[in-house]
């Protein structure tokens, strides 16, 4: 509690001024009304700390006279304000409260539920202590930060009730009143102004009792009053109906079934599955509650009650909670409490499935067997009140989605409050499921006397849990204890009248709200930011973890971590201290200069490594730092670390005992005389094993620091400090991890081992680092190189070549030559297509290849001759050079030398290799001739039989026995070959026939032809009268035309144009010069025969002069003869419509454009398209 200051006095005449203003409109009313809170909050400061601070520097008497004063002038002017604007204030008041429900930015204190009767809390007003000024009027209002609110605050809900209240229940955001005169009102508080009222089936003067039990769902409705009558009451209707099975017995508690909260939000569910509920003579019943939906609007609801147990003791029970275990949906505990017993039975329940049958017997067997051998808890002595609560958070069980699992409980005692934590696991019959259950004691209230000394202790009638706190309802208070120090949280007091006396606490579940009623008001507990002090609580208990997770800001983090490593500290852990204090806003000097006095590296490596993780990724320089001062460490440990293990060593070799390091070791055992080094041994073999362990440990989180952290590293630090603590391993780690491969190839190649150098280089390496170190390593490994290479797609085998030289010493020597290998492999798998590495291999090949065994280089010049790959001059200068005779035949045939490569096989005495290429010109006869004719002079020349040498005539094809006689000697005798020229004559004689036949059948088909020219002379066709053009449609008499002999006829002139239309520019040109030259004729025939007539009359002049002109029309008769023979030939050589000419057509409209421009106007209508 702050000071009280004397210039709060003087703010009240000033606060009081504000009810003066005007309150015509709403927003001024809403004004006005925030304004009179700050007020009442303000006295309220004021009493307090007149109460509890008596040293203030203004007396008792000032005091209690100025509050005398402005609570009289407040009372004048709300009496005055009261009469002005009653209603409409209040109706201001719910309207402004539901504004800022549901539309409240973030910041401002809201209440807890969604309901519009809570009582208005303006959205720039917190309560608590302190003073703001306000930029409105210019007054100063006492007002907190959001933060600053208090946890716990008593609204009244402004609704007036028609009658007094006899009970209310709420759920799921629905309230149920059950008032005088026997009504039930039913209030959506989210559309709080319908308000559903039905009727109870009861005289209105006989209810004065009442108990009200409303289902999760806010669908069910149980009342029950003191004289055994029940009702049930379903949404929707308009009366409750009596409850004809449940005579004669008061429900006092009832336990809802969890399975109907996740079917709340399906819309077709309307059944609240099997319940449980007590009555006042310990009893416990079962039933389901299902509406009628057939009959809604039957009198009477004959819904089955079953009596499934009865408790030890007949006590009044007072209350009743079923709970199923989260992972074990048909496991349940049911807790039931009366006013000095509360039990716990655990058990399997039968299928929770609803039924139609009225023997709903689900918990019978399981409560039957509990209370056999019942588990309870009694507190002694006079009876309590006996309310029980439970608690519910959100969980997952089985990863199936969230549902509310109950976790807290409590029960009011005659001694106080009875409460735990309730943990489900694998209990079964008879076991507890409660847990670090404790009893509370009553809070002491002071006496109405106003005597601080004079205490006394009310049972309160009612309770409910939250998630810390436990809120007991008195008939003049509420009060809240919590459940972590038991202490009490929050007293608010309530009017004394009889008819303000507190009737009970309600909590609805499913909203996580709390609504306390009496005769006249509702009021509703709004709890704001409940567990804002918790980890406080948990603080001073040392629980940090959880301390941690109730911080709400940075600052509590770090007390709660500053607190938890100076624990660490205090106890010895000093490694998780230094991970507690990276976490801390302690400096980083002050916080390693406190560790680097412990001397113990792994306490500052902690510190730095939970430095280093809380660091982004922008701080580049300290992550650099941080890391750099990590590797020193990680080395150095290492370092201490192979130290200890080498002492181990020597000491089992030599049998000294080694050097304590109480740091790493623990205290060895003396060993016992006699047996010195075996019992050392012995006994230091777990250590050596703890410390080899230890190591590698350490070195596998030091590689995952550098791994993570290998950009932040300077490489070149790094380096310097492997080399410094002589840490190769982690040279060459850090080597592979920064790509810098051609490190680790060389510090391999300068170990001499050569075979990790290639399986780097053949992992990681680069064609460049290929190129570079493979001469080396061909020298030392060349079959191991050759493997890696051969995997490697990247590299360009000419520039390999001076590496696969290397080779060639290790092949001379007896190796295989692991370059032929190589290039082998380029060429057949790689296609490589160089000409230097197909000149390189082929030389290898000739070198390599033994003497009579040319296979493999034969095989290569013939596979890869014919595109030529290599260099055919080259390689037949190799073959020359290495003394390879097959291969240089076969190259002099390669480059169309087949003479000299006759010569050169017929030279090595090779005649069927000669014989193979003297066949290879197979485009030039004379020349094998003349090959197989060398062949056969060798023969002869060497003395070979003549019957070799006809043997060869008769294989070649090419010769014959004329060709090589006159190569034998002159008395050489012929026997040997005189089948064969009586052969070849037979042959000619054949021959001679076959052409005199030839020329006989000639002779008789030149005959046929001119029969049948003869024929043709004489053909004829016959044609109807009617015969028409096929070009033009006209009569085909009526000019000159043609027939074909498929029918088809054409007018001559028609036909010539269709042939000229369809012909190419050569004949379309001559046809046009035969037409000219046949009108030039026809001209001058005409003139020839016009002369006579025009000449004068002349005796024998005119008689020559016929003679000659009859002679000259000769000649022309018979030049337009040929010329129409000509023209024939070209127009009517063929029928145009069967013809190629038609063939040719085939890619031609039907109808052309010019025609039906000419036919139409140029315009193509849809029938022309349908004709076409």
């Amino acid at each position: 509690m702050d000071q009280l200051q004397p210039s709060d006095f003087t703010l009240l005449p000033q606060c009081a001024e504000l009810l003066d203003l005007c309150v015509d409109s709403s927003e001024q009313r809403a004004d006005l009304a925030r304004k009179m809170e700050a007020v009442a909050q303000h006295m309220r400061r004021l009493r307090t700390a007149v109460a509890s601070l008596p040293g203030i520097s203004i007396s008792q008497r000032d005091q209690l006279k100025v509050l005398g004063e402005c609570q009289k002038d407040l009372s004048e002017k709300l009496s005055e304000l009261e009469d002005r604007c009653s209603m409409s204030l209040l109706e201001d008041y719910a309207e402004y409260q539901s504004t800022a429900r549901h539309g409240g930015g973030g910041g401002q204190v809201q209440p807890a539920s969604g309901s519009p009767f809570a009582g208005p809390r303006p959205d720039n007003l917190a309560f608590g202590t302190g003073g703001l000024a306000s930029a409105d009027d210019g007054f100063i209002t006492t007002t907190l930060a959001a933060e600053d609110a208090p946890i716990f605050s008593l609204d009244t809900v402004q609704f007036q009730v028609p009658n007094k209240i006899i009970s209310l229940t709420v759920s799921n955001d629905i309230l149920v009143l059950v008032i005088e005169g026997a009504k039930v009102l039913r209030i959506k508080l989210q559309e709080a102004h319908n308000i559903i009222e039905a009727d109870i089936p009861l005289s209105p003067a006989s209810l004065r009792a009442c108990s009200a039990f409303l289902d999760p769902t806010g669908r069910h409705l149980l009342l029950s009053t003191p004289q055994g009558e029940n009702f049930y009451y379903y949404e929707g209707w308009d009366s409750a109906k009596p409850l004809s099975k449940f005579k004669n017995m008061e429900i006092t508690a009832v336990a809802w079934n969890s399975m109907a909260w996740s079917a709340a939000n399906q819309p077709t569910s309307s059944t609240t599955r099997t319940i449980l509920f007590g009555t006042h003579d310990g009893r416990i019943y079962e039933t389901e509650l299902r509406p009628n939906t057939n009959d809604a609007k039957a009198k009477r609801c004959d819904l089955p009650a079953r009596c499934v147990a009865e408790l030890p003791v007949r006590e009044r029970v007072t209350g009743i909670a079923m709970e199923p275990f989260p992972a074990r949906r048909k496991q349940h505990l049911v807790l039931v409490a009366t006013g000095t017993r509360i039990y716990q039975i655990v058990g399997s329940a039968a299928d929770m499935e609803p039924r139609s049958s009225e023997k709903l017997a689900v918990f019978e067997s399981m409560l039957r067997e509990g209370l056999s051998s019942p588990n309870f808890q009694e507190i002694p002595g006079m009876p309590g009140p006996g309310a029980l609560a439970v608690h519910h958070r959100e969980a997952r069980a089985n990863g199936k989605k969230s549902m509310a699992v109950a976790t807290d409980f409590a029960w009011l005692t005659s001694m106080g409050v009875f409460f735990g934590k309730l943990q489900f696991g694998t209990q079964e019959v008879g076991d507890s499921v409660v847990e670090n259950a404790s009893l509370l004691p009553y809070p002491t209230a002071a006496s109405a006397s106003g005597d601080m000394a004079d205490t006394r202790v009310e049972l309160p009638s009612s309770l409910a849990l939250t998630e810390f706190h436990i809120l007991l309802q008195y008939s003049d208070r509420v009060s809240a204890l919590n459940m972590l120090n038991n202490k009490l949280a929050f007293e608010q007091p309530v009017s004394t009248r009889a008819d303000e006396l507190l009737q009970g606490l309600l909590v609805d579940e499913t909203k996580q709200t709390c609504w306390l009623f009496s005769p006249a008001n509702i009021y509703e507990l709004v709890v704001t930011d409940e567990d804002r002090d918790v980890w406080e609580i948990y603080l001073h208990r040392r629980q940090f973890d959880a301390a941690l997770q109730r911080c709400y800001n940075d600052a509590q983090r770090d007390t709660v971590l500053r607190a938890q490593a100076e624990h660490y500290f205090s106890t010895g852990d000093h490694v998780r201290s230094a991970e507690c204090f990276a976490q801390t806003s302690v400096g980083f000097e002050e916080a390693v200069l406190k560790f680097v006095e412990l001397k113990d590296n792994r306490v500052i490596k902690s510190y730095l490594l939970s430095k280093l993780r809380m660091l982004k990724r922008q701080d580049r320089t300290q992550i650099t730092l941080l890391v750099t001062w990590l590797l020193e460490l990680y080395l150095s440990m290492l370092g201490a670390v192979d130290a200890k293990i080498s002492s181990y060593a020597t000491f089992a070799s030599n049998g000294a005992k080694p050097a304590r390091d109480t740091t790493l070791d623990p205290p060895l055992a003396a060993p016992s005389a006699g047996s010195l080094v075996s019992n050392s041994a012995r006994s230091l073999s777990p250590s050596l094993e703890a410390i080899e362990k230890e190591k590698m440990d350490l070195q596998t989180e030091f590689y995952s620091l550098v791994d993570e952290y290998k950009s932040s590293v300077d490489s070149k630090i790094a380096y310097q400090l492997a080399e410094s603590h002589g840490r190769r391993d982690f040279w060459l780690h850090y080597a592979s991890l920064c790509g810098d491969y051609e490190r680790v190839v060389g510090y391999w190649i300068e170990k001499e081992d050569y075979i990790r150098a290639i399986e780097v280089l053949g992992h990681y390496g680069t064609p460049e680092m290929f190129y570079r170190y493979s001469p080396l390593l061909m020298s030392a490994e060349p079959e191991a190189l050759v493997e890696i290479l051969m995997r490697q797609p990247s590299l360009t085998a000419n520039k390999l070549i001076p590496t696969l030289m290397r080779n060639e010493e290790g092949a001379l020597a007896g190796r295989p030559n692991q370059a032929i290998r190589y290039l082998r492999f380029c060429i057949q798998k790689q296609r490589c297509r160089d000409p230097v590495v197909y000149n390189y291999y082929l030389t290898l090949l000739a070198k390599e290849s033994r003497a009579g065994d040319e296979s493999e280089l034969m095989s290569f010049l013939t596979t890869y001759g014919k595109d030529m790959f290599y260099d055919p001059d080259y390689a037949l200068r190799m073959c020359k050079r290495y003394s390879r005779t097959q291969s240089c035949v076969h190259l002099y045939s390669l480059l169309k030398l087949y003479e000299d490569a006759v010569d050169l096989a017929l030279k090595q005495g090779d005649i069927e290799l000669a014989q193979i290429h003297a066949e290879r010109p197979q485009d030039d006869a004379k020349l094998c001739q003349r090959l197989w004719l060398k062949i056969a002079q060798h023969l002869i020349r060497n003395n070979e039989p003549a019957s070799a040498v006809m043997d060869l005539v008769r294989r070649s094809n090419r010769l014959g026995v004329e060709d090589i006689l006159p190569f034998f000697p002159d008395f050489t005798c012929v026997d040997d070959f005189k089948d064969d020229i009586c052969v070849a004559l037979e042959d000619y004689e054949m021959q001679i026939q076959d052409l005199r036949g030839e020329m006989d059948e000639a002779t008789r088909t030149a005959e046929a032809m001119q029969r049948d020219m003869v024929g043709l002379k004489n053909r004829f066709a016959i044609l109807n009268a009617e015969e028409t053009c096929q070009v033009c449609s006209q009569p085909l008499w009526l000019r000159q035309f043609y027939v074909f002999p498929c029918q088809h006829s054409f007018h001559g002139d028609c036909l010539t144009r269709r042939v000229v239309g369809a012909c190419n520019r050569v004949q379309r040109r001559r046809i046009h010069e035969l037409q000219s030259q046949s009108v030039e004729i026809a001209k001058m025939r005409r003139q020839l025969r016009l002369n006579p007539l025009l000449a004068g009359a002349g005796g024998r002049a005119r008689a020559g002069n016929g003679a000659a002109s009859k002679e000259s029309d000769e000649q022309l008769e018979q030049q337009l003869r040929r010329t129409k023979q000509q023209l024939d030939v070209l127009v009517a050589g063929e029928c145009v419509l069967c013809g190629e000419a038609m063939i040719k057509s085939i890619s031609e409209p039907f109808v052309d454009s010019n025609e039906l421009d000419t036919a139409k106007g140029g315009v193509l209508t849809d029938e022309d398209a349908w004709a076409i």
